[in-house]
């Protein structure tokens, strides 16, 4: 029987795609830094997107904050093309903050959104409603030509509220001017770092970044893992080696 070093050193050597840390147990393979890495992109893709929700009602509200506070600010509303224009300006703002809120609580029709069972997200979601919605507003708003649509968005009626400037332009920027104060209030109640939205978006990111350095520290560790394992094989390969050119030349003598 003739023994030659490629079939000794092959048959001691470890098999180099047994590598990392994918290990043999019963016949399954195992490898628990894989495992380690999936446990934590399971937990950070849906993080990722509920902070992706919670950024764009963000978002919407800092829009809502900015468009108010032209409704109540009398250099902004000193014609009657600056009462139009901060009126359409701020159902705008609204209308895109309130699409916000309802694709992350309500989804798509056929799927629920990503912020369907978030508790702070419906409260927000509340709030703004609350702006166009509480005491007199939305009775107040149909007044001057802005009305409230089934889908919860706001309406201009650019001829009733031209209209409405031309009879009372005081009594429309009274209106516009509380619904500002309030839609102010709101906005800065839900942004604030104790705010529904503020704070979510504070813990959600503060969530995401601890994941994402974790799964870099375990990819860190996974490729340490592997070059010790690529050393101990060139290791092995190399003793082996010697040892069988030393033991057939013993044979040979």
């Amino acid at each position: 029987m003739s023994i030659t070093l490629g079939s000794m050193t092959r048959a001691a050597t470890l098999n180099p795609s047994a590598n990392l840390a994918v290990a043999k147990h019963g016949g399954i393979a195992i490898d628990p830094f894989g495992a380690a890495n999936q446990r934590v992109e399971q937990q950070l893709n849906p993080t990722a997107v509920k902070l992706s929700s919670f950024s764009q009602i963000k978002s919407g509200f800092a829009d809502v904050q900015t468009a108010a506070k032209d409704l109540s600010d009398p250099k902004k509303t000193a014609t009657s093309s600056d009462i139009a224009k901060a009126a359409q300006s701020f159902a705008t703002a609204y209308n895109a903050a309130n699409n916000a809120v309802d694709a992350a609580v309500n989804g798509d029709g056929k799927k629920s959104g990503s912020l369907a069972g978030d508790v702070r997200a419906r409260i927000a979601s509340t709030g703004l409603r609350s702006i166009v919605t509480g005491g007199s507003n939305a009775t107040d708003l149909k007044k001057i030509g802005i009305s409230l649509k089934p889908d919860g968005t706001l309406a201009v009626d650019t001829t009733a509220l031209q209209n409405a400037i031309q009879t009372n332009p005081n009594a429309v920027k009274d209106t516009l001017s509380k619904i500002g104060k309030q839609a102010e209030q709101v906005s800065a109640k839900e942004l604030a770092t104790t705010g529904n939205v503020g704070s979510s978006v504070n813990t959600l990111s503060n969530i995401s970044k601890n994941l994402e350095a974790q799964l870099a520290e375990q990819k860190r560790l996974a490729t340490a893992s592997q070059d010790a394992v690529q050393r101990q094989v060139a290791n092995i390969t190399n003793t082996t080696a010697g040892g069988v050119a030393s033991y057939l030349q013993t044979r040979s003598l």
